[in-house]
């Protein structure tokens, strides 16, 4: 009994300058594996880099540069475990062919993992959004940060972030796509001369539209859409530019507010 567990032993004691520069060697390839995963990062980002500094307004560009970010990360992760296992002296060709033979089950369990992956590379090869867009998507309203294999990640104007899983964007509302339309809703209170009131704004409109730079069109007055009790609505439309939106039906209130004020129309 005692000679079979010095035996063991000795086995043991033999085998350790192989396990121990197995060891060395595996650590080795995770170190390199380590250098060249941040070489890479680091080459698509100078890569991008330089594609934005010549074509500035593609968004496109960005979207595709975290999308390659993704799945370099994942190759490279899997490429180096599967090395260093090797390196230790792990059957990698037994172990895909377990993997291979387990992969229905393992299949059927990743399903929505599998849905999020394919539902990601279609939403860049269509395009539907990019790095930058402001979209509402699973209910989730924000800019979107990144675009992942598995994840969107999208950023409120409150600072939240939400990271929405591919597979769960059915409809995806853009709000930033070639153009928008201010509107501005604009009540005046029963009892005012109504055709006055729709002179008033169309003149404000008309100053507005000399006001700003970026704005080409005079806002159009649609006339009144609805009433309730108290007021009468009447809606300012004027198509613009996805960024200066917000920017222009804010100084569409205000200005038709001041124009009502000194006619003495109450809104």
């Amino acid at each position: 009994m005692l000679s079979d567990f010095s035996k063991k032993i000795n086995e043991i004691w033999q085998e350790l300058p192989g396990l121990f520069t197995r060891l060395i060697a595996a650590l080795g390839v995770l170190l390199l594996g380590i250098i060249v995963i941040k070489l890479g990062r680091r080459l698509i980002k100078k890569s991008f880099q330089l594609y934005r500094s010549k074509h500035p307004t593609a968004g496109r560009g960005d979207t595709v540069q975290t999308l390659l970010m993704s799945v370099f990360n994942v190759a490279m992760y899997v490429a180096i475990s599967l090395t260093c296992l090797s390196t230790l002296g792990v059957d990698v060709k037994s172990l895909l062919t377990v993997a291979g033979v387990g992969g229905v089950a393992i299949a059927f369990g990743c399903q929505t993992l599998v849905k999020d992956i394919v539902s990601g590379m279609f939403l860049w090869i269509e395009g539907t959004c990019n790095v930058g867009d402001v979209v509402t998507v699973a209910g989730q309203t924000g800019r979107i940060e990144s675009v992942a294999l598995r994840t969107t990640t999208l950023r409120a104007t409150n600072g939240a972030v939400y990271v929405i899983p591919n597979g769960e964007i059915r409809t995806v509302v853009n709000m930033t796509s070639d153009y928008r339309c201010a509107v501005v809703d604009i009540t005046v209170a029963h009892g005012s001369d109504y055709e006055k009131a729709l002179g008033v704004l169309h003149e404000a409109m008309v100053k507005v539209r000399d006001e700003l730079d970026f704005l080409d069109e005079v806002p159009v007055i649609d006339g009144f859409i609805s009433m309730d009790r108290g007021a009468a609505t009447c809606r300012i439309e004027c198509r613009c530019s996805v960024d200066k939106c917000w920017e222009l039906e804010r100084i569409i209130r205000l200005r038709a507010l001041e124009a009502l004020a000194e006619a003495n129309i109450k809104p």
